[in-house]
């Protein structure tokens, strides 16, 4: 029997975790804030509606039927993201998890799904419009 792991490339997901690092340390910790919250939402209503994170259907049983992935419900309650720090992580639950994630793909393994990017991205620019909005406040007006 093979192991059960991560499969995919999780470089891309650290390449993402390098272009954030050189954003400024108080957007770093705002975005993971304000992300780890979007990332469960999005995590979990993938994992109700039967899809993988990449809005791919879920493989079929092997008698055909589509597969729940609820036994206990462990796996759906551990499906939250939290910020630590700078950094949004997974907190992985069940020990099975993992073989979920490679298998039928209920975290991203890979590259980022879109909707994930682009809310994220979402997330930076608002931060970096009112970092910079704060840091240019008052420069340029005439004092009286």
């Amino acid at each position: 029997m093979g192991k059960a792991g991560l499969r995919g490339n999780p470089g891309l997901l650290k390449q993402l975790g390098r272009k954030l690092t050189e954003l400024p340390k108080t957007l770093q910790a705002e975005v993971a804030r304000e992300g780890a919250p979007v990332c469960t939402a999005l995590a979990q209503g993938a994992f109700d509606s039967g899809q993988t994170v990449y809005g791919e259907a879920r493989p079929q049983s092997v008698h055909g039927g589509s597969l729940s992935l609820v036994a206990s419900g462990a796996t759906r309650r551990s499906l939250t993201f939290v910020a630590n720090g700078t950094q949004i992580r997974c907190q992985l639950g069940p020990k099975h998890m993992r073989y979920l994630i490679g298998r039928y793909r209920i975290l991203p393994n890979n590259a980022l799904p879109f909707l994930w990017r682009s809310k994220l991205a979402e997330i930076v620019k608002r931060g970096g419009d009112r970092a910079a909005a704060e840091a240019f406040a008052g420069v340029g007006r005439k004092s009286a």
